[in-house]
């Protein structure tokens, strides 16, 4: 029977794997049409920048393409009584599906490490190179280190705790004021800082001035201190992108520090969940694909195969959607928004399975 598990294997595996060169080609494709039709950016750049998301493109047509490539290895099998003929010599389908499902969970794991070790550090190479040379602001810098937030911006140097974009509010800000030399000038440290009409309001800090004619720098402390600097909300709120640049076990103790302060941290813990939960659909699109192609006779073609992947793909991922948005207002808990999807259809795949498999 080995032989016959790698012959399936085998089968699978090679479809599977245009499966996700076609599917990863034409998004990619029509995402650098759009892109080019917007006249932003020169070619050389906007090629660059593509190529590097194209292991997060991948990532993300990994459960798709299983679910193509599990129709299409059972049909095809089925249209040339292959699966016929595995009846005959006493292998049964539940055999042939536990033997995808191996490999397709093995693939999940996969998946569990490219989001963990590979996807965090190029989303920073990523966002690096768009903000330094497709928009020209050599002075970005953007980074979370020590389980603090960096940000640069001109002569400024921002640190920051964490920060809130729902309540545009700053935990644990610090101010760095450089010359043109990039000598220090100024250090403004705020517990906590809140954008106003007017500006940012600064609140139980302190202000550190360097002089070249002092030999100590002047310190003195404030209850509250209007801030004027050119970032606003918008501008911070970058960082919340960043977030992406993480990996699960950094995202999971930003969650916690932001927690601590009072922050509200539903979007990043529905992230932290999702990186994970879709790292394990396509376990749930291959059995989703058994019903459909688990046949003893021949029926339909390629045509339909593909019409029915395109289906359960978007009702999945409709219904997947939704589920994070419902996550990230606060309609559902977190981790209940990221997994109900996968669970509701797992539910539904298994009851199918279990009717269809001899």
């Amino acid at each position: 029977m080995r032989t016959l598990d790698r012959y399936i294997a085998t089968l699978f595996l090679k479809t599977l794997f245009f499966s996700i060169m076609a599917l990863t080609g034409l998004f990619l494709f029509q995402k650098f049409m759009g892109e080019m039709l917007d006249h932003q950016f020169p070619l050389r750049q906007v090629l660059f920048y593509d190529l590097m998301s194209v292991p997060e493109i991948i990532v993300q047509m990994v459960p798709p393409s299983v679910l193509v490539a599990t129709v299409l290895t059972l049909s095809g099998m089925s249209r040339s009584n292959e699966l016929v003929a595995c009846y005959s010599i006493g292998v049964g389908s539940k055999q042939i599906i536990a033997v995808l499902l191996a490999i397709v969970f093995m693939v999940s794991c996969l998946n569990v490490v490219m989001q963990d070790r590979i996807l965090p550090p190029l989303y920073r190479k990523r966002v690096s190179y768009y903000w330094r040379e497709m928009k020209n602001r050599a002075d970005f810098f953007l980074d979370f280190k020590q389980n603090k937030i960096w940000y640069r911006s001109k002569n400024l140097i921002y640190n920051l705790r964490t920060f809130d974009p729902k309540s545009n509010t700053i935990y644990g800000m610090s101010v760095y004021t450089f010359d043109e030399a990039f000598n220090l000038l100024q250090v403004v440290d705020a517990e906590r800082a809140d954008f106003t009409p007017t500006g940012w309001k600064l609140k139980d800090g302190t202000v550190t001035v360097f002089s070249k004619g002092e030999p100590f720098p002047l310190n003195r402390r404030f209850q509250e201190k209007e801030l004027v600097i050119n970032e606003s909300p918008t501008d911070f709120k970058e960082i919340e992108k960043e977030v992406d640049g993480l990996r699960l076990m950094e995202l999971y103790r930003y969650i916690k520090k932001t927690r601590e302060v009072g922050a509200d941290t539903k979007n990043y813990e529905v992230k932290l969940h999702s990186r994970i939960s879709l790292s394990f659909i396509p376990v749930i699109m291959c059995t989703l694909g058994f019903p459909f192609s688990l046949r003893t006779r021949r029926e339909g073609g390629v045509a339909k195969d593909l019409g029915i992947c395109l289906g359960v793909t978007f009702f999945y991922w409709l219904f997947y959607s939704v589920g994070l948005s419902l996550g990230t207002n606060g309609s559902l808990p977190p981790w209940l928004a990221a997994w109900l999807p996968s669970a509701v259809f797992g539910i539904v795949a298994g009851v199918l399975v279990t009717r269809r498999a001899v």
